[in-house]
């Protein structure tokens, strides 16, 4: 009878130890500093996120926080499906201005919509390989109406006036990649931020 109840004493004691062990080791567990992780739920309770710091490298999978930008690259309502073949880097080269915009930059902070501290060198689409020069490319759109203004004058957008006004104008200025606007509208917005009377010919408005 006593060494039943030794026994049972004892396995008591082993179980009381084996659950002390386990709770110290799930409180170290929960507070040691975690890395990011992909199971965390994200504000609508649905899609998971990462968490924590961001670090840029040119293989970085830009779509996880620039989600609009990397649906735009299949989505053949935006010109950018037309270049899904090629990786974020091979168009967005600044990896100097890239880095320095996403330093101090954690996973779930707000993300920029627009280009502003780094750019797409225009030099990167004008390329034999991809859409050669403009003199190229101003053969192509000889018959293009896409810049008619509203006295019926038609312009070629790859081959507009040479003026001060003009040298500040680039691929971009057009080509919205991740926007589904067609060309006709962001062209012609381009346009319209200097002929805002919506007419091309210089010197009717301003004397």
């Amino acid at each position: 009878m006593e060494r039943t109840t030794n026994i049972k004493t004892k396995a008591s004691a082993f179980a009381l130890l084996a659950a002390a062990i386990a709770l110290v080791a799930l409180c170290v567990y929960g507070c040691a500093p975690q890395a990011p992780s992909e199971s965390a739920a994200a504000s609508d309770g649905k899609t998971p996120v990462l968490q924590g710091d961001f670090t840029f490298s040119t293989d970085a999978d830009c779509s996880v926080c620039h989600e609009t930008e990397g649906t735009s690259m299949s989505d053949a309502a935006y010109p950018a499906a037309n270049h899904a073949a090629l990786a974020c880097i091979d168009c967005h080269g600044d990896v100097d201005g890239l880095s320095s915009v996403h330093e101090g930059v954690a996973y779930g902070d707000k993300v920029a919509k627009r280009l502003k501290s780094t750019e797409v060198d225009e030099s990167t689409c004008l390329t034999q390989a991809c859409h050669g020069s403009y003199e190229s490319l101003a053969e192509k759109t000889a018959s293009s109406t896409v810049l008619t203004d509203s006295n019926g004058t038609t312009e070629n957008p790859h081959a507009l006036p040479e003026n001060e006004d003009h040298e500040t104008i680039d691929c971009g200025s057009c080509h919205d990649m991740h926007a589904s606007d067609g060309i006709a509208d962001t062209a012609q917005k381009a346009c319209q931020g200097c002929h805002h009377m919506g007419v091309y010919e210089c010197n009717t408005c301003h004397e």
